[in-house]
């Protein structure tokens, strides 16, 4: 079971180690994703720190040491999903990483579920558009894949979404 709180500014620097360490993975893999910060340090850096400033990021922690992030928003970026409902309401993940000491054990997947018992309607993520690998983790989480966004530029295109389940 994982331990989930919000992040504060001195997880900074182990949220970068997360993100380090898992695109230093990704090196030996079939995707370009994270082997460079997009579209560099300064701006990731920057996104994230904002995503802890605005309590939006969280952190989760198993064997008192940070070992998965998420950031969670309700702000649509719409000109990523602009061709996909924007209006419709979701929760937004940004940055779910597990460091690969933890891989394989669930936790990817209890952090998506606790995730969706905190927000509206759908799950959306927005996933580097070659790392096929991971589309196939989120449909197996079941999510479906939506489509490409037509954002230029944008290597994070592969559009998620999941429709929460409802009980009751």
């Amino acid at each position: 079971m994982i331990h989930l709180r919000q992040a504060t500014p001195d997880d900074f620097p182990a949220i970068i180690g997360l993100i380090e360490n898992a695109a230093a993975w990704l090196a030996d893999k079939d995707t370009d994703q994270w082997q460079r910060p997009w579209p560099d340090r300064t701006a990731r850096d920057a996104r994230v720190m904002g995503g802890i400033e605005q309590r939006l990021t969280w952190v989760g922690e198993r064997d008192g040491r940070v070992a998965a992030t998420v950031t969670l928003t309700t702000a649509v970026q719409r000109e990523l999903w602009a061709e996909h409902e924007p209006d419709t309401p979701a929760l937004y993940l940004h940055r779910l990483v597990v460091h690969r000491d933890h891989a394989g054990h669930g936790m990817g997947a209890e952090i998506i579920d606790w995730a969706e018992a905190r927000g509206p309607g759908l799950l959306r993520i927005d996933v580097w558009k070659t790392n096929e690998s991971l589309h196939k983790y989120y449909l197996r989480q079941g999510f479906d894949f939506v489509g490409m966004s037509r954002l230029s530029g944008y290597p994070s295109a592969a559009l998620f979404r999941r429709k929460m389940v409802t009980v009751g």
